[in-house]
């Protein structure tokens, strides 16, 4: 019996299909008397060391392999950066780029790009303070003006208008990453036992702009990264660094914290906390001038 294909080569299925994701994100990460963005200053740091670290370096570096290997890196560049954070990413593409726009709605997520940005003399990065979601390209003259729009795991990238977006932004080479399909099982039982409901995968997923790329007439490059990690931390420091990640989906309260100090000493593992994760990265390249119509 053959399977009705009709629906999944509309670009409307699919944009419907990541509107509803979106929604049930938003709803998940119902922040609660606190901006995204002071969410995200006050992650800051923590965030920071965590994109620093081996992991993060490992997947910085395998994004700038990305783009060299499908030519979309040269000298003289312009680039927008979108949810650059601290900066991980945006310096390497400084080191090749004449000119950097490091958009971020997180004030010390900026901060921390400034202090590294100065360490390194560079005077070609500029700091924009806004979502993406609310920037409007004409006004800035930022239609069609940057060679490589650029989003990596940017909450700022989440739906279809969003994408659509960076795609008007750039004159040439548009990246975009997000999430492949991951495992954090201590993330994933802690959202239940705070929330009191089911974890839900798949929100911020490739599948989405995969798709509607390919509707709309793209064939962008694909590219996965993996990390597969265990780590063990003292009882503070993994009660932390779950608090870290609640502190963007609920407000983090007393009741909260002691459900985390709770989940923690009952998993010690004589004094230390097992952290297990398996991550996957989906990485999407395209030309914006190649486009297949049906015309």
């Amino acid at each position: 019996m053959g399977v009705d294909t009709g629906n999944i080569l509309d670009s409307t299925f699919w944009e419907q299909r990541w509107i509803e994701a979106a929604a049930r994100r938003k709803e998940k990460k119902r922040l609660k008397n606190v901006s995204e963005a002071g969410a995200w200053d006050r992650r800051a740091r923590h965030f920071d060391r965590k994109v620093s670290g081996e992991e993060g370096s490992a997947r910085s570096e395998a994004v700038l392999k990305f783009l060299q290997d499908e030519a979309a890196l040269f000298p003289g560049m312009s680039v927008v950066d979108i949810g650059c954070g601290p900066g991980s990413i945006t310096l390497l593409l400084a080191d090749r780029a004449g000119y950097v726009c490091a958009l971020d709605p997180s004030e010390e997520m900026l901060n921390i790009l400034a202090r590294r940005a100065e360490d390194k003399n560079y005077k070609h990065i500029e700091m924009v303070r806004e979502r993406w979601q609310d920037v409007d390209l004409e006004e800035k003259g930022w239609q069609d003006a940057f060679d490589l729009a650029f989003a990596s795991m940017s909450p700022g990238v989440g739906e279809p208008e969003t994408l659509r977006k960076l795609i008007r932004a750039s004159r040439r080479f548009c990246y975009m990453s997000t999430f492949a399909g991951s495992r954090d099982r201590p993330r994933e039982e802690l959202w239940e036992i705070v929330t009191g409901s089911p974890f839900e995968r798949g929100e911020m997923d490739i599948i989405y702009p995969l798709n509607i790329l390919y509707t709309w007439g793209y064939r962008p490059s694909l590219r996965f990264f993996r990390h597969y990690r265990v780590d063990y931390f003292p009882k503070d420091e993994a009660v932390e660094n779950l608090l870290q990640y609640l502190h963007v989906a609920v407000e983090v309260g007393d009741e909260v914290v002691e459900k985390v100090r709770r989940y923690v000493g009952d998993r010690l593992q004589g004094s230390l906390f097992r952290h297990e994760r398996e991550v996957y990265h989906g990485m999407l390249l395209w030309d914006k001038n190649m486009l297949i119509t049906n015309k």
